[in-house]
């Protein structure tokens, strides 16, 4: 009993004896812990200041028919490719290279609850990035315009649907005069289920009009619920986030190396200072 007592107050009063030369360890680098990591930090936040600025532009776009659609398509060749001429790219790198760094920069997601576009492209600074947004709105519109044989077939469904709304109206005016004129209960309630059916038909004749119309017209800049903004912020880089990580990291690695030094120290005036004295041979 007594033996088991006195191996655990050994152990404690070894625990303290270890914790007590850890505080002295920090005790005795204290300075080189503080004024370290502040440094560091004051370092990366000067260079940090000197990288290059970036700025975001967001323009939302309203769009009724098949949004995911327009989304790809804003990010793709047929429209980063002319982006990329008009706006200078290709001169300085290949049209491969300068879609990939147009990717970098223009993004498009389409809102899980409302739908909406948002249109996100990046620059050097504001202007820049809204210039960006406003080409890439450009382009996007005569991407998704129709051409060609998808135009006539559009022409045609649309001239049907209006030919069809037509004479469904003429039909519904004549059904009303009928069920006025009708004078059995019967006859009035057998107009009335098919009445209530033409203007189902006629309600979906509308509804195909539009889309049709909408279609054929394309995008335009009446579909922006928000014109390109001029950002008068930078995104990035973000120095203050750069400065208290750096701080941090080399706190951890000095407070480490302090540490490992202390342990190297103590060894090599202990039993263990052979292999300690072979380590820094090898080193």
């Amino acid at each position: 009993m007594n033996t088991d007592t006195s191996s655990s107050l050994s152990n404690v009063e070894d625990d303290e004896i270890s914790l007590l030369d850890l505080a002295l360890t920090v005790a005795e680098n204290l300075r080189l812990l503080i004024i370290g990591p502040i440094a560091a930090g004051l370092i990366a936040l000067g260079v940090s200041s000197l990288l290059p600025k970036t700025f975001e532009s967001v323009a939302i776009l309203n769009v009724i028919d098949q949004p995911e659609k327009v989304a790809s398509l804003a990010t793709s060749a047929a429209v980063l490719d002319p982006v990329a001429e008009q706006i200078g790219l290709t001169k300085l790198a290949t049209k491969d290279a300068a879609r990939a760094e147009l990717r970098g920069r223009v993004s498009m997601a389409v809102g899980r609850k409302d739908g909406l576009l948002t249109l996100t492209t990046k620059g050097e600074s504001g202007e820049e990035a809204q210039a960006l947004a406003n080409v890439v709105l450009a382009q996007l519109f005569v991407a998704v315009a129709p051409k060609g044989q998808d135009a006539a077939d559009l022409e045609k469904s649309l001239s049907l649907a209006r030919s069809l709304y037509a004479n469904n109206q003429l039909v519904i005016e004549r059904s009303s005069a009928l069920m006025g004129a009708a004078k059995s209960e019967n006859a009035v309630n057998a107009g009335l289920q098919g009445y209530a059916e033409l203007i189902a038909l006629q309600q979906s004749l509308a509804d195909k009009i539009a889309s049709d119309e909408r279609s054929l017209r394309g995008l335009t800049e009446s579909r922006l619920a928000q014109t390109p903004t001029l950002p008068t912020q930078h995104v990035a880089p973000k120095r203050s986030q750069i400065s208290v990580l750096a701080a941090l990291a080399t706190g951890f690695a000095l407070l480490l190396f302090v540490f490992i030094r202390k342990a190297l120290a103590s060894a090599a005036v202990g039993e263990d200072g052979e292999r300690v004295r072979q380590i820094k041979g090898y080193l």
